[in-house]
């Protein structure tokens, strides 16, 4: 209980930011404008991006090992007799 306290007062001292990054876009805003503001599309595309690196970074490992399955290999055979046809 007495942790509890001390922590309260401890993060309550902190003051408020005047700017927040936008959870959408990545921009700093202003806090009282929050609500008003406007993602810019390409902002959201690039900042949408970033935000699957990681993701994109193993796409092709993760293409790889498909293709390299039963599944994978099926497909890449279908594929090819599809387009000869």
């Amino acid at each position: 209980m007495r942790e509890q306290r001390f922590l309260l007062a401890m993060f309550h001292s902190f003051p408020k930011p005047r700017h927040m990054p936008c959870p959408d876009c990545g921009e700093s805003v202003v806090a009282k404008l929050h609500e008003r503001h406007a993602c810019e599309e390409e902002r959201w595309a690039t900042y949408q991006l970033f935000q699957l690196r990681h993701e994109l970074a193993g796409f092709d490992d993760q293409l790889a090992a498909y293709l390299d399955s039963p599944r994978g290999r099926f497909e890449l055979w279908d594929a090819a007799r599809r387009r000869n046809e």
